[in-house]
């Protein structure tokens, strides 16, 4: 890995760059020598994630799965969800396997990790500093289950993560890598709608490191052709220019915690949707959407397809902003209190109020049993033959085998992120963006806030935006979670860095550390 960035220190364990006319198994050799200790690290987590395939194969789902797979195959648009997700999946259509999607997965899991990691060591970081952040991406066992299911999670946050990687690994990246920047961007924004905002959070991020406007036009340029090209093709389908048509029914979701009609004084029309539940004895926003026992469930029906229909979504919306209004403190509480949840110790389940332990459900965890494929689904032709064209005649229904699966049921009682330790990467990560917006004297290449801002804002926004738009999961957590952690990495890096912070305010060792001293001081 060499190293010219003016703002690292050197990797002392590096041997420099490779002749040209090594063969690439040579090279690949001296790069695992390079690095043998987080070679080792990457080894074990790939072998967990093999462990994962052998004790629940092919693939495991939870309902938005099959209708992912029905999207791909009939290839027509979701009204609830975008379908970049789906369109991954219709490229791996001819293969019908639902191992190789699985696979890919786990690379990319894999890949985030060795990422992070790269970018961390080309920034100055010993490789026990390096590796610390990847940790919790390489080994939470929710990152391991999701990957192994049929879902958006993965992709989503694995373009983002990329994103932020590609844009810390150089000080101003060449304008091709720009492009791919504002490409994978707009992209994600299409795999899973939290995602909407992400591109002008880049471009901030980008302005504030100074990288020049040609490469931020060619950004949002990129970023914003996959989201024009996508509406225009819902907008084929279903005559609206949008990326779905559900905003308005899950904001309700959101609101229905709360809403007190008596405050609202909603007109008429709007009234069906109030629940006169109060709000201690109703159940979690994200009931709202599914459940057949709230008000909107018996103004539809109970299919839930109807939820989201062109006129619901008007009603939804208009009863949602009215909510908002009138009760801004209490929607602010409700965001408060989701968005603290992600931070206890232990997951919360207090009578489903908050989520559950597993994320959304026992389907997000490794269980003795697995659930049979849905009676909407095997009954359905549309979706019984998309699930047979990725998963036989099966429909991908996973098994459960031994010794595989028990090993799993012990790790995943103690392997993951526990909410102090995800606040403790957050306060890491705003520390060196407080630090670089007090630092006197920039240092080139790190603008305004640092090499921290852009990764610390995405992550915070991947926490806050799912109880601001819809509801609190800790599944929606686990998107946060490279960026919060790269983010914390980079705090330690570079001159006028956290680490240099510490020294100087009495941590013991040297004034200035080794690796900010061979930066170029």
């Amino acid at each position: 890995m060499h190293v010219n960035d003016r703002v690292a220190g050197p990797v002392t364990d590096d041997p420099g760059p490779a002749s040209p006319r090594a063969s690439a198994p040579a090279r690949l050799g001296r790069l695992i020598r390079a690095h043998r200790p987080f070679a080792v690290v990457l080894a074990v987590a790939a072998a967990l994630r093999v462990v994962v395939m052998l004790g629940y194969p092919p693939a495991m789902f939870f309902n938005d799965s099959y209708n992912y797979m029905t999207d791909a195959v009939t290839r027509s648009p979701d009204i609830v969800r975008a379908d970049g997700y789906p369109l991954f999946l219709y490229v791996l259509l001819p293969f019908h396997s639902l191992v190789l999607i699985t696979a890919l997965q786990a690379v990319m899991g894999l890949a985030m990790g060795a990422g992070m990691y790269a970018v961390l060591r080309r920034r100055g970081l010993p490789w026990w500093g390096a590796t610390i952040p990847a940790l919790p991406v390489l080994f939470d066992v929710f990152e391991l289950q999701i990957e192994h299911m049929v879902a958006a999670d993965v992709l989503f946050y694995g373009l983002i993560t990329a994103v932020l990687i590609l844009l810390t690994w150089w000080d101003r990246p060449p304008l091709a890598v720009a492009v791919l920047v504002g490409l994978a961007t707009g992209y994600a924004a299409t795999v899973r709608s939290v995602g909407e905002p992400l591109l002008v959070i880049v471009l901030l991020g980008m302005l504030a490191r100074r990288m020049g406007w040609r490469r931020i036009a060619a950004t949002a340029a990129a970023g914003i052709a996959p989201l024009a090209g996508y509406m225009i093709w819902f907008h084929a389908h279903t005559g609206q220019y949008a990326l779905n048509e559900s905003t308005g029914t899950f904001l309700y979701s959101r609101v229905s915690s709360f809403s007190d009609c008596a405050r609202m004084n909603p007109p008429a029309d709007l009234r069906v949707l109030c629940d006169p539940r109060p709000p201690s004895e109703r159940p979690n926003s994200q009931e709202y959407l599914w459940s057949n026992d709230t008000p909107l469930a018996r103004l539809t029906g109970t299919n839930n397809i109807y939820r989201f229909t062109p006129h619901i979504e008007s009603l939804t919306t208009r009863f949602a902003e009215r909510a908002i209004l009138a009760q801004p403190l209490d929607y602010a509480r409700a965001v408060a209190t989701d968005t603290l949840a992600t931070f206890g110790w232990t997951r919360q389940n207090v009578y489903n109020s908050l989520g559950n332990l597993e994320g959304s459900g026992s389907k997000f965890r490794f269980e003795s049993t697995v659930l049979s494929v849905p009676g909407w689904v095997t009954g359905n032709p549309v979706n019984a033959r998309a699930a047979r064209d990725y998963g036989g005649a099966s429909y991908g229904r996973p098994s459960v085998v031994q010794p595989w699966a028990r090993f799993l049921w012990a790790y995943q009682k103690v392997a993951y992120l526990r909410g102090p330790f995800l606040f403790l990467f957050v306060a890491v990560g705003a520390a060196g963006v407080i630090l670089g917006i007090r630092r006197k004297t920039r240092v080139p290449g790190t603008g305004w806030g640092g090499l921290s801002l852009l990764p610390w804002l995405t992550g915070v926004a991947l926490i806050v935006l799912p109880p601001v738009t819809a509801g609190f999961s800790y599944r929606y957590v686990l998107a946060a979670v490279p960026a919060v952690c790269l983010a914390a990495g980079l705090a330690f890096a570079g001159r006028g860095s956290l680490l240099t912070w510490l020294r100087e305010h009495g941590l013991p060792g040297k004034k200035t550390a080794p690796l900010e001293a061979a930066a170029g001081e």
